[in-house]
């Protein structure tokens, strides 16, 4: 029962598996037969569990299993805020539209960043190494003892420096679209001032809708190999939090 509910909370919230595009019965399922694999592997014996302790500890593995995927999502989410900034930039922050892996709303950059990012997860086994680490989770927390990093303020400083690596890594990726977007602003800005009789209205947005495709297409292999570290990051960030919550 505990494993289970460490794994479907993870399930829930980690890259990947939270998104809708995977059906809620499947999940389950998986869930379950991930559960009865590592149930077996492990050696916790079931009467040092007391059971007026047992609706605690089922808190403490829900938890657990969701604040592992939220370590994981939140670098992931630099992948969105990348986009965001890249889309207020070149004017597309009102086109939003539902990103099912998220399950948020997003703008067309970061959704196209989105499906870039879960492909490279995917393809460099990203997905397999989760699970790794949840199942790698069970070594770090045993299941009926508490997580004594909730009192001192441990893991929410590690939380909040994810996310302010979260953001630096957003910043980032958008950096090179953003700063030549400013660039072209600031020359149109000038011609428009020296040469008032041209309509800068009617042509301005498409050419920044053209140079934004082609600076991405430049910066792209470095955009890529920025997810295969971002990604490492959040591996060692999973690492590093199992060893603080098993502290």
């Amino acid at each position: 029962m505990l494993v289970f509910v460490r794994i479907t909370s993870f399930l829930a919230t980690a890259p990947v598996f939270s998104g809708r595009q995977i059906p809620a019965q499947q999940k389950v399922a998986f869930s379950i037969v991930l559960s009865a694999l590592c149930a077996g592997t492990l050696n916790v014996p079931l009467d040092s569990v007391a059971m007026d302790m047992l609706f605690l500890l089922i808190l403490k593995e829900a938890f657990a299993g969701a604040a592992l995927g939220l370590a994981a999502a939140i670098f992931f989410y630099a992948v969105q805020v990348a986009g965001t900034l890249i889309d207020f930039q070149i004017g597309f922050l009102m086109a939003n539209f539902f990103d099912p892996t998220f399950q948020t709303n997003t703008q067309l950059t970061g959704r196209l960043k989105n499906v870039l990012a879960v492909l490279i997860l995917l393809a460099t086994n990203g997905h397999h190494l989760l699970i790794q680490g949840l199942l790698a989770s069970f070594d770090w927390i045993p299941l009926d003892s508490y997580i004594p990093a909730w009192s001192d303020g441990r893991l929410a400083s590690f939380l909040l420096d994810c996310t302010a690596k979260m953001f630096q890594a957003g910043f980032m990726m958008a950096a090179p679209i953003m700063g030549t977007l400013f660039i072209v602003d600031i020359a149109l800005g000038i011609i428009s001032k020296t040469v008032p009789q041209m309509n800068l209205i009617a042509i301005f947005p498409p050419i920044k809708i053209l140079l934004h495709f082609a600076v991405y297409l430049l910066v792209l292999p470095g955009l890529f190999y920025l997810m295969v570290k971002l990604f490492e990051t959040m591996f060692t960030s999973m690492s590093s939090m199992m060893k603080i919550m098993g502290a």
